[in-house]
């Protein structure tokens, strides 16, 4: 409970997985995350804050650097729901082993990499080192629900109990 106690800390509070998974605005058919072995592969998360999507838009062009990269760190306190859920424990997390971001980004836009820093300074202030992982910034020019920010996380855990993961399906046939 270490990691959870420095999520407090930061004023943070991770959003419950079962509750976004209750209704599915986008109509995308995926799973919250699979086990292979101790990895944990994360399917992508975006900026939610409150319960609502938080920070959306273009970076670049509704919104700043600097608003683009506090959308990151929500999208990766969402994804660390997902490992909350799965796992039961943040503090079973042994290494963040790779995260890819995708911003929505305007024309002749080139910061992505100090938008998703967001994601990755807060997976660094809670974990240290083992926050620190390989990754990618990539630009695109639109996300699901005009969301300005989307990241995926690979984790390496220890233990060996997970969760069945979470389906998000639309609603009907």
């Amino acid at each position: 409970m270490k990691i959870e106690a420095k999520l407090q800390g930061l004023g943070l509070t991770l959003p419950r997985l079962e509750d976004q998974y209750g209704t599915n605005p986008s109509g995308a058919r995926f799973i919250s995350h699979y086990a292979v072995g101790n990895l944990l592969f994360l399917s992508g998360t975006v900026p939610i804050k409150d319960g609502r999507p938080f920070g959306p838009g273009v970076v670049g062009k509704d919104l700043t650097v600097e608003e683009g990269y506090e959308a990151a760190r929500y999208a990766a306190l969402t994804s660390l729901a997902a490992v909350k859920y799965a796992l039961g424990n943040l503090d079973r997390v042994k290494q963040v082993v790779q995260l890819i971001g995708f911003v929505n980004s305007a024309p002749r836009f080139g910061d992505q990499p100090r938008v998703i820093n967001g994601a990755v300074d807060l997976l660094v202030e809670l974990f240290g080192a083992r926050g620190k992982p390989t990754r990618a910034a990539i630009g695109c020019q639109g996300l699901s629900m005009n969301h300005s920010v989307e990241v995926m996380l690979t984790i390496l855990f220890s233990g060996k109990r997970v969760k069945p993961p979470l389906a998000r399906d639309p609603q009907g046939p």
